[in-house]
């Protein structure tokens, strides 16, 4: 009887366990926000800004976005959402209760951490994935602004470096789909500085302007001893790159930090009196063991007289 109470009991226990963590997993939507559209302006800053949130504080989980018809990540495992489900079935407030109160298990939530309008600049972002939303056209909605992109290839990339400024400017040349020679408008261009271990960004999607050119500062950057430094520019992920190798400062001299006196260099180099007291201070150890060592053995001879 009292086996069959305690199966009954721990069958108990497990539900409520089970039903607390459905429950914890369970999305909070505001009535009230469900049917809410974006509030902010749907457009290329706003999207820009999203993605830096988006990619600060949602990247390490959910990774990089891609448009793509269904979710391609592990059960289990945070979605990318860019998938054209999620899209479609979730509303502009959805997704902003969604981000404000997570779901207690997988998801945090956000409301105190991210600001309303940051909030709502990481589903603008989230919305460039979509291939058929619509941003709101109600009279107190947020405008679309029109942006004007290149619709061609990119033949060339000039990358140029001004000393005096500090300064790197790369120019496009491009031709449009009339097959005439133009200057790139509004095409994102990456500047990074060549490191053994991972490129140092100097920008990242920098639209070019009227004249198909962008300009950035190289700042205090690190040179190899000659004073020089390798800066590459891309276009579309890598697709188009120029690099260039320009001298930044006039050098400097390398000092070998095992020369003179130091602790981590030879032994040879190690002050005397430095020496003294490491080999004093062991000493004094050892004797202390050796003192501790021989009171025990008197204790013993005692225990047994």
């Amino acid at each position: 009887m009292k086996k069959n109470i305690f199966k009954i009991l721990s069958l108990i226990s497990i539900n409520f366990l089970i039903i607390a963590n459905v429950q914890a997993q369970q999305w909070t939507i505001d009535p009230k926000l469900k049917d809410a559209q974006l509030k902010v302006a749907f457009d290329e800053a706003n999207i820009e800004a999203g993605k830096a949130i988006y990619e600060k504080n949602c990247k390490a989980c959910h990774q990089d976005i891609s448009a793509i018809a269904k979710n391609d990540r592990a059960p289990g495992a945070a979605p990318n959402l860019g998938n054209q489900e999620f899209h479609k079935s979730n509303t502009d407030g959805e997704i902003f209760c969604k981000l404000s109160h997570g779901n207690g298990s997988t998801m945090p939530a956000y409301e105190n951490m991210i600001s309303e309008d940051d909030r709502w600049k990481v589903i603008a972002y989230l919305r460039s994935f979509s291939e058929t939303y619509e941003a709101p056209q109600a009279d107190d909605a947020a405008p679309v602004v029109a942006e004007e992109k290149f619709e061609g290839t990119i033949t060339k990339m000039n990358l140029s470096f001004a000393k005096e400024s500090k300064t790197v400017t790369v120019s496009l040349e491009g031709k449009n789909a009339e097959g005439n020679t133009v200057a790139p408008k509004n095409v994102k261009v990456s500047v990074f500085v060549k490191r053994y271990f991972g490129d140092l960004p100097l920008c990242a999607d920098k639209k070019t302007d009227d004249k198909g050119m962008i300009t950035t500062e190289l700042g205090d950057v690190p040179t190899d001893t000659a004073g020089f430094v390798t800066i590459i520019a891309s276009v579309d992920g890598g697709k188009t790159t120029a690099e260039a190798t320009v001298q930044v400062n006039e050098g400097w001299t390398w000092v070998n930090p095992l020369d003179g006196t130091h602790l981590w260099a030879t032994r040879d180099k190690t002050p005397l009196w430095l020496m003294f007291m490491y080999f004093g201070g062991t000493l004094a150890v050892l004797a202390v063991i050796g003192w501790s060592v021989l009171q025990l053995f008197r204790i013993w001879n005692l225990r047994e007289r």
